[in-house]
């Protein structure tokens, strides 16, 4: 037997994530600043933590119900009426999922035929194994930094084609920090109604917002309720990465799906995981606007210090933890300066071809670190830039 011919074949359209090789790369060098981790740097907020020890002296450590425990649910449907605009029956149209990841995954799985084409943006998040697991093709339709990265809807229009069954927008973007308005996303809806698609909405930073920018839900808008998967995480906003919970609304055939294959998957979301993700949810949310605040800050240092060096430029992130610098000018391709910066000055960041082609010539940098961490990463970050010069010399 040859190596690896004993794999169903659709395993080999699964790569590893590129972010994850940086990791790897990252891990071996000592005293490295990694402001390449998509991550928040804080703790989960403490109130969220005792819920959950709570939730262990009370019980909860039993299977639990496939979709989720049905007063999640219900908090959970006053939350998308109350910040996302979208009514969702929590006994039919609620399902609580190992974050927003499993919702992709299970969109994917549910959706698509061999051949469907999906669209998606570029640069953005890395969907392309998902898609291509199932025999999805993706079809990328890129963003411009000219435009601040927020699509052109005809740009979308002139990808769609009759093989088109699927939209993913990620609003607030993970790498660029683009917001895609309420005008754009009104075009995109229309032409999803008008030619028959289904979008995946993709929504894990969407308290992470800045400058006064507010977050629309594309299921909210009129038409759309019938045709979107929204994806939601507590990764992010209550700095729950660990947890592994999210949630996703939909219409009732698809997360009867979902719940379906629960069971034969695994089983349900964490028990424990759950009564925290309730806490999160039903309090105050005074940690998250906490965490935006010093997330601002961050950003500021980060903007103002990329700019101030010579040869890269960075557009002031709208939202998310993460700004998108440009190094073309460095002539190095990303991954090439992204393994220059980690080996030789101690520094890792995120190519920005991971994210799709349009990425090739940015990095992604997380600021979800400490002022310390970022201000001496802008150090060496300066300090390889001038190094590259002086080669080139």
């Amino acid at each position: 037997m040859t190596e690896k011919s004993f794999l169903a074949n659709r395993t080999h359209e699964v790569e590893w994530s590129g972010i994850r090789i940086m990791f790897a790369l990252a891990d071996e060098i000592p005293g490295i600043v990694n402001l390449g981790i998509g991550q928040p740097d804080f703790d989960t907020p403490a109130f969220i933590r005792d819920a959950a020890k709570q939730a262990l002296d009370d019980g909860y450590t039993r299977y639990p119900p496939a979709k989720g425990f049905e007063d999640l649910r219900y908090v959970i449907a006053e939350k998308l009426k109350a910040e996302n605009g979208i009514v969702a029956d929590p006994d039919t149209e609620i399902y609580v999922a190992v974050g927003a990841m499993q919702v992709i995954f299970n969109t994917c799985l549910h959706m698509l035929n061999p051949g469907d084409e999906v669209i998606l943006m570029d640069p953005g998040y890395d969907y392309y194994s998902q898609i291509r697991l199932f025999g999805g093709v993706p079809v990328p339709v890129t963003t411009h930094e000219s435009n601040f990265f927020k699509v052109d809807p005809a740009d979308i229009q002139a990808a769609i084609s009759d093989k088109t069954k699927l939209m993913i927008i990620n609003t607030p973007s993970n790498p660029t920090g683009a917001i895609l308005d309420g005008e754009i996303l009104r075009s995109i809806a229309d032409m999803a109604i008008a030619n028959d698609i289904w979008v995946l909405s993709d929504e894990p930073y969407e308290h992470i917002l800045f400058d006064g920018h507010g977050h629309t839900s594309i299921g909210s808008l009129d038409g759309m309720a019938d045709r979107t998967i929204s994806a939601f995480t507590l990764s992010k906003s209550y700095a729950m990465t660990g947890w592994r919970v999210g949630y996703t609304t939909a219409p009732k055939v698809i997360i009867d799906e979902m719940e379906k294959l629960m069971e034969h998957m695994v089983s349900g979301v964490t028990a424990v995981a759950q009564r925290a993700a309730l806490a999160a949810i039903s309090a105050q949310q005074d940690c998250v606007q906490e965490m935006v605040a010093t997330y601002d800050k961050r950003r500021h240092l980060v903007h103002e210090g990329l700019n101030a060096i010579g040869g890269i430029t960075c557009l002031k992130p709208e939202s998310t933890f993460y700004a998108f610098p440009n190094i073309s000018s460095t002539g190095l391709s990303s991954w090439e300066f992204s393994k220059y910066l980690a080996k030789e000055h101690k520094i890792a960041v995120v190519p920005g071809s991971i994210f799709g082609k349009a990425g090739e010539g940015y990095v992604r940098l997380s600021f979800a670190a400490s002022m310390e961490q970022l201000k001496e990463g802008i150090v060496r970050i300066d300090r390889g830039v001038e190094a590259l010069k002086l080669r080139a010399t």
